[in-house]
C-alpha cells in the first residue's frame, strides 16, 4: 500500500470520529452538520461513516466552525500521518 493510500485511510478513520464527536457536542443532526460544512447530507453521512475522505474546503470549514480544539486535532493527525510516511525521521 502506498504512503498516500495509507494517509488517506488514516485520515478517513480519524476524521469520521472527529465529525461524530463534534456533531454530538454541538447537538446537531447530520443534516445540520452537512449544512454547516456546505455539503449535502448523503456526502456528510459518507464522511461520518468513514466511507469517503474530506476535501480541503470541508476540512477548513470543519476546523473553523466545528472543531473545539484545532491544535489537538492537528497534532493527533500529524502523528497518524507521520506513522504512514517512511520519509519522516
Amino acid at each position: 500500500m502506498s504512503s498516500r493510500t495509507q494517509c488517506t485511510q488514516l485520515l478517513k478513520a480519524s476524521f469520521s470520529g472527529e465529525l461524530y464527536l463534534s456533531r454530538k457536542s454541538l447537538k446537531f443532526t447530520q443534516a445540520q452538520m452537512a449544512q454547516r460544512l456546505c455539503m449535502d447530507e448523503r456526502s456528510y453521512v459518507n464522511l461520518e461513516h468513514g466511507e469517503s475522505c474530506c476535501g480541503g474546503l470541508t476540512l477548513l470549514l470543519f476546523l473553523i466552525y466545528c472543531c473545539e480544539d484545532v491544535p489537538k486535532f492537528l497534532e493527533t493527525n500529524k502523528i497518524l500521518i507521520e506513522s504512514a510516511l517512511d520519509w519522516v525521521a
